[in-house]
């Protein structure tokens, strides 16, 4: 466990290198009003079910929780604040997309540590869940809709 540890200390830190250059080098702002022109105008719903994709990929690639808060947030917080979206649907996609994937991605220490446990292998674990998946990203979608729609 010690590997998964500082695997993530270094996206962390990668993602705040990132951001220190892209906040001084002005990068973030032109990311965000280019994304904010581009989203203006969409319902809030929907803007939470494209967050909710987008942190299911970015998932697979950042398996490691904090990190990918840290990689995300600095541009996925204020994008929401431009479009008029709040900021606790922004988390909550973050907090859905990633926890979902999170129940199938073979980068997961957690989920492959806690199927050796249970002695369950990763292809009996997919068949399982893959039928479970789009019934829980659907939930999740709604409860991230909602919370954007009560947050206004």
């Amino acid at each position: 466990m010690k590997y998964n540890s500082h695997y993530a200390a270094v996206i962390i830190g990668l993602a705040r290198g990132i951001l220190v250059v892209a906040e001084n080098g002005m990068i973030i702002d032109t990311i965000l009003n280019g994304l904010a022109t581009m989203l203006k105008g969409l319902p809030n719903y929907l803007f939470t079910t494209i967050m909710l994709v987008v942190h299911n990929i970015i998932t697979f690639l950042v398996p490691s929780s904090s990190g990918e808060a840290a990689l995300t947030m600095p541009v996925l917080a204020p994008l929401g604040d431009l479009v008029g979206v709040n900021r606790e649907s922004v988390v909550t996609a973050y907090q859905f997309g990633n926890g979902l994937t999170n129940l199938i991605s073979p980068t997961g220490g957690v989920l492959l540590a806690g199927l050796a446990i249970a002695r369950i292998n990763f292809g009996q674990w997919l068949k399982v869940i893959l039928k479970l998946f789009p019934i829980l990203w659907l939930v999740a979608a709604i409860f991230a809709a909602v919370s954007s729609a009560v947050g206004m």
